[in-house]
């Protein structure tokens, strides 16, 4: 019970906050997203470390901010009132990978701490994962007036959690990856599969109307697939560190990636799909 109490305090306060920045987008989305991604690559690391890596933190966390950037790069340069031109986009985002990408190799020359190789991999996967991940979430707020596609994603993922664990619970009998996540089964992953559609069909409908229909169903197919392999990603990483949950800094839930853990892939698949048409 008290588990339970934990849990809804915490997704009273925070869900109103998330809604809140998608519905109010520029540079309110982009700090709230900017603290969300600060918080799981500092689990990121963390989990690393237990690995006997050292990742860079001040340099990881600098790039990262650089890659959510760029994808607000429309956003800030209001804020600033600078003359936005595509062509800053691509100049920025090459200058500023090649910089961090040199700027770890030369920390690594003088630190002398571990393996400079598993140092400098740890510290741009980790950039990259959790960078693209958040950093095409705020580059899919950008892309629409309002932030109805924010929410449809963030409930279909809530939706889907909620049903595969309770469908699990219900008639689960082949589990569905034992080796890395034990209660998991085919039936709970099935059901949230099938409610992840739902969930974006009935969003559409409700308040996401500037997505056609079949567009409402692929993204619910991509959070219902995609999403429960980026729970399945993160509970492997969780599993090979050896801890339970990556932190404890929200009662009841874990830490920022456990509750994000979803989004990393979510978001980049479903940026994809809105700005190609495809996600192959």
């Amino acid at each position: 019970m008290n588990n339970f109490i934990q849990r809804l305090l915490v997704a009273l306060i925070g869900i109103p906050i998330i809604l809140g920045a998608a519905i109010a987008g520029g540079i309110w989305f982009f700090l709230l997203v900017q603290v969300i991604a600060v918080g799981v690559l500092y689990e990121f690391y963390r989990l690393a470390e237990k690995k006997e890596t050292h990742p860079q933190y001040i340099i990881g966390l600098a790039a990262l901010t650089g890659i959510l950037i760029y994808f607000a790069y429309q956003t800030l340069a209001d804020v600033f009132r600078y003359e936005y031109r595509i062509s800053d986009e691509i100049e920025f985002i090459a200058t500023i990978g090649l910089f961090f990408i040199l700027l770890s190799i030369v920390y690594e020359l003088y630190r002398h701490k571990g393996s400079s190789f598993l140092n400098i991999g740890t510290t741009m996967f980790g950039v990259l994962y959790v960078g693209l991940g958040l950093g095409t979430f705020i580059g899919l707020r950008e892309l629409f007036d309002s932030g109805a596609i924010i929410i449809l994603i963030l409930l279909s993922i809530w939706v889907c959690d909620t049903a595969a664990y309770l469908g699990g619970k219900a008639i689960g009998k082949h589990k569905l990856y034992t080796a890395i996540s034990p209660n998991k089964t085919v039936e709970g992953a099935s059901f949230g599969l099938v409610f992840a559609v739902i969930t974006s069909v009935v969003c559409k409908y409700i308040f996401a109307g500037e997505l056609a229909l079949h567009d409402a169903v692929v993204i619910g197919l991509i959070v219902g697939v995609v999403g429960q392999i980026g729970d399945l990603a993160e509970s492997m990483l969780k599993r090979d560190a050896g801890v339970k949950d990556s932190s404890a800094f929200f009662p009841g839930h874990g830490g920022f990636l456990d509750r994000f853990d979803s989004i990393l892939f979510v978001s980049p698949a479903v940026y994809l799909y809105v700005i190609t048409g495809t996600i192959f």
